[in-house]
C-alpha cells in the first residue's frame, strides 16, 4: 500500500500528493496527465487500505536471474520473460523478444546443463503467455495481437507437442483496437472432454489506451476451438473490487483463479464457478462466473511502500499456496529497485 509515513495524517498525505502534482506543471501535457492518473490511483489505494487494513504480502521463496540459467538469444543481451508454466520437473518459459521456449529445471541451479532451449526459434517478436493441457499433451502459446487479413488486429494461438514439435496456428476471433494492447494471459481448463482457453485482456474492458487503464473492468474471454479459429464463447468479469490498472497473467487451479497486475504489483485470487454445458456450443454467460470478491495480495514493497517487482508477467500455480512467476525487462524510466528483479524467475508463497 502506498501512503504517508507512519503516524502522518490524511491531510499530510494530501499535501504530499499536491506537491508532487505541482512539480509536474512545467512538464508536457502527457506527463501531467500521467502524474494525475498515478496520484489518483494512489489516493484510492490509500483510502481503500485505511478502510480495510493493509493487504497481506506474498513471501518470496526463491529467485534467479534468467541470465544465470540460460543464454540470451543471438544478437540480444536481454531475456524479456512473459509467461511460465510448470510441467514435471521443469519450468517452461516464453519471452516477448524471441518466439522460442526455454526449459528450466526446477532446481534453478545456475549453470546446470538441465536448463536448455526447447525446440527451434520461429519467426516473430515473441509470445505473451503459455499454457499446457496434460490431457492433449499440447502447449498453447499466445501471440498478443497481429494484423489480420481483414485489416483488424487479432491474437493468435500456436500449438506444439511435448517434444516442441509445431502443430497448428489459429486466430482468436476477437478484434482489438491496437496491436500492442491485446490478450496478455492464457490458461487452459478441461470441461466435458474438451480444452477451453481462458484469455486475459491486458486492458480494462479489453480496451487499449487511457480507457483501458480505468480500473475495475478486468475481463477474461472463454475460448473454444471452432474449425480453424478459437472463438470466444462467453466472458468472465472480474469483480469490480479488483481495481487493477492492467492485467498481465491468469492461472487456474481447481476452482481457484489467480490474476496479477504488472502496474499495481498485486495478485488477486478468487473462486471460479463453472456450470458445465450440456452440449458443445451451449455455453451461457452465467455458466462461467466469479463468486465473491476474492482476496488481493501485495508483492513485496520497500520500507516506503514502493514497488520492487515492477514487471511481473507470467504466473503458474505450484501448490495451493505457491506460485512461479517471471518478469520482463524494465523500461528505461524504471527505477533501480525495479531493475534488481527484472528478467528473472520467482517463486512466491501466500502468507
Amino acid at each position: 500500500m502506498w501512503g504517508p509515513p507512519d503516524g502522518a495524517s490524511v491531510s499530510t498525505f494530501a499535501a504530499l500528493v499536491q506537491r508532487r502534482l505541482d512539480a509536474t506543471t512545467r512538464q508536457p501535457l502527457s506527463v501531467i496527465v500521467r502524474a494525475w492518473s498515478i496520484a489518483m490511483r494512489r489516493v484510492v489505494d490509500y483510502t481503500d487500505g485505511m478502510a480495510r487494513g493493509a493487504r497481506p504480502v506474498l513471501t518470496l521463496v526463491a529467485e534467479r536471474a534468467l541470465r544465470e540459467l540460460i543464454q540470451p538469444p543471438k544478437d540480444s543481451n536481454v531475456l524479456e520473460a512473459s509467461g511460465v508454466v510448470a510441467k514435471g520437473g521443469y519450468y517452461y518459459v516464453i519471452f516477448d523478444n524471441i518466439r522460442r521456449i526455454a526449459r528450466l529445471h526446477r532446481s534453478l541451479e545456475p549453470g546446470s546443463k538441465k536448463h536448455a532451449w526447447f525446440g527451434r526459434t520461429r519467426e516473430g517478436d515473441g509470445y505473451e503467455d503459455i499454457a499446457y493441457s496434460p490431457q492433449t499433451r499440447r502447449f498453447y502459446l499466445l501471440i498478443e495481437a497481429e494484423k489480420h487479413p481483414d485489416g483488424t488486429y487479432k491474437a493468435l494461438i500456436d500449438e506444439c507437442d511435448e517434444n516442441a514439435g509445431y502443430k497448428k496456428r489459429r486466430w482468436i476471433d476477437f478484434t482489438f483496437e491496437k496491436r500492442n494492447t491485446g490478450m496478455e494471459g492464457l490458461s487452459v481448463i478441461r470441461v466435458n472432454g474438451r480444452d477451453y482457453l481462458l484469455a486475459l485482456c491486458e486492458g480494462n474492458g479489453c480496451h487499449g489506451g487511457r480507457k483501458g487503464t480505468k480500473p475495475g473492468s478486468g475481463r477474461i474471454h472463454v475460448l473454444r476451438r471452432v474449425g480453424r479459429v478459437w472463438k470466444p464463447m462467453t466472458t468472465i468479469a472480474l469483480p469490480p473490487s479488483v481495481k487493477f490498472e492492467d492485467y498481465s497473467a491468469v492461472a487456474v487451479r481447481g476452482n481457484k483463479i489467480a490474476v496479477i497486475s504488472q502496474q499495481d504489483s498485486r495478485l488477486w485470487i478468487g473462486t471460479l464457478r463453472i456450470r458445465r454445458p450440456r452440449a458443445i456450443g451451449s455455453e451461457a454467460s452465467d455458466g462461467w462466473k466469479i463468486t465473491g470478491r476474492g482476496t488481493i495480495y501485495d508483492f513485496p514493497r520497500t520500507k516506503k511502500g514502493k514497488h520492487k517487482y515492477c514487471t511481473l508477467e507470467g504466473l503458474c500455480w505450484l501448490s495451493p499456496r505457491t506460485f512461479v512467476l517471471v518478469s520482463d525487462l524494465s523500461k528505461g524510466d524504471y527505477s533501480k529497485r525495479c531493475r534488481k528483479h527484472d528478467q528473472s524467475i520467482h517463486v512466491f508463497r501466500l502468507p
